[in-house]
């Protein structure tokens, strides 16, 4: 494969989601091949494997690649998770020159990115990607953590948009000396929450507590 070609990525449905899952649970190498090139690498990774499974599938409409699906090394008291890494310039470029998002550790600067705010649409399909990689359980419902206070911040205007009630919170981690935000979805709402966004992670959806109902339609998994 020819990494070197650069080409226009469109800003759509499809890549806005990806965008959502990359700022979620994915990386953009920060690293450099040599002294007049970057490495371009992106990886996600996760315990969900049919999810990895869809996204992979989904990156590779858009990028040319015979990158495959990776189990990562056991990590004690951790879950087994899978990664999916592969190259490319021009999604690289896509990534971080047209919507921002930084490479290397980006946890604490990451936002939601500004071209995504241009449209309804595609707020939603980056929410889904962001709830279905970061998202999760929080208390009796569902919503968002984070040690970016601008990307809860972001979500939360979002979220609001949509007339969807939540609160959002913050608080010390003293293990690690760090400040972490969060957002929790009002439970009378989190239903229409999940029927308002693409969501695609089958095993996350299922985690959600049994009083939300959400038809299987509105998972967004019917053309994978």
């Amino acid at each position: 494969m020819n990494i070197g070609k650069i080409y226009p990525i469109d800003l759509n449905e499809e890549t806005a989601y990806i965008a959502g899952v990359i700022v979620g649970d994915g990386h953009i190498s920060k690293a450099a091949k040599s002294k007049h090139s970057l490495d371009y690498k992106i990886s996600i990774e996760v315990v969900d494997l049919d999810f990895l499974r869809i996204v992979a599938s989904l990156i590779k409409i858009f990028v040319k690649t015979k990158s495959v699906i990776k189990k990562v090394k056991p990590r004690a008291g951790k879950q087994q998770a899978y990664y999916f890494q592969f190259r490319n310039k021009s999604f690289y470029y896509f990534l971080t020159n047209d919507l921002g998002i930084p490479s290397g550790k980006k946890c604490s600067s990451v936002t939601i990115p500004t071209p995504i705010l241009s449209s309804p649409c595609l707020q939603r399909y980056f929410l889904a990607g962001l709830f279905d990689t970061d998202g999760g359980i929080r208390g009796k419902t569902i919503g968002f953590t984070s040690a970016s206070k601008k990307l809860i911040s972001d979500t939360s205007k979002l979220l609001q948009d949509l007339k969807i009630l939540h609160s959002t919170e913050s608080w010390r981690n003293k293990k690690y000396n760090k400040n972490y935000y969060g957002i929790r979805i009002k439970a009378r709402d989190s239903d229409r929450f999940l029927k308002e966004l693409p969501l695609r992670n089958k095993e996350k959806l299922k985690a959600v507590p049994r009083h939300v109902d959400v038809p299987e339609r509105s998972n967004g998994m019917d053309n994978f």
